[in-house]
């Protein structure tokens, strides 16, 4: 069975949350307030930060999704792409779906002129950190920290 990347639309809204949620249980033991997720999702859709979705679709559903925001780097006048929100359904893992996504995703970014993608994969998330180094991305020269609060 093969699936479509292409950006997300309205109608993937419920999906996206949904996998939001799932990544936030699977990866970090997080439960998120749904409420929160929908309005930070339909926000993404509609552009906030620079969001984009990407999903890979099957048979008329989401099996994966992304999302990337816009960074502006002074140090290479221009900006850089932050790869979130990755999440492949547990049926459809292993079978090239986010290499398909982040495949599209940097021909996009390198079509528009971006620097590259970052991203940032919490330590205890050892798979997510194996698939991106096949990828060949670099995850050795930072460690991206964070201060969150509300």
């Amino acid at each position: 069975m093969s699936w479509l990347v292409r950006a997300a639309a309205a109608a993937d809204v419920d999906a996206l949350v949904e996998g939001n949620l799932a990544l936030a249980a699977e990866s970090e033991g997080l439960a998120l307030d749904a409420a929160r997720v929908r309005a930070g999702v339909e926000a993404g859709l509609a552009g906030a930060a620079g969001a984009a979705y990407r999903v890979a679709v099957a048979d008329g559903r989401v099996v994966g999704q992304l999302m990337r925001t816009v960074e502006w780097s002074d140090w290479r006048n221009q900006t850089v792409w932050w790869v979130q929100s990755v999440y492949v359904w547990p049926a459809w893992r292993g079978r090239g779906v986010y290499r398909a996504l982040a495949a599209a995703l940097e021909a996009e970014a390198r079509a528009a002129g971006a620097a590259g993608l970052r991203l940032y994969v919490d330590t205890r998330n050892t798979g997510a950190a194996a698939v991106y180094e096949r990828l060949g991305m670099d995850g050795g020269h930072y460690r991206v920290y964070e201060r969150l609060w509300g």
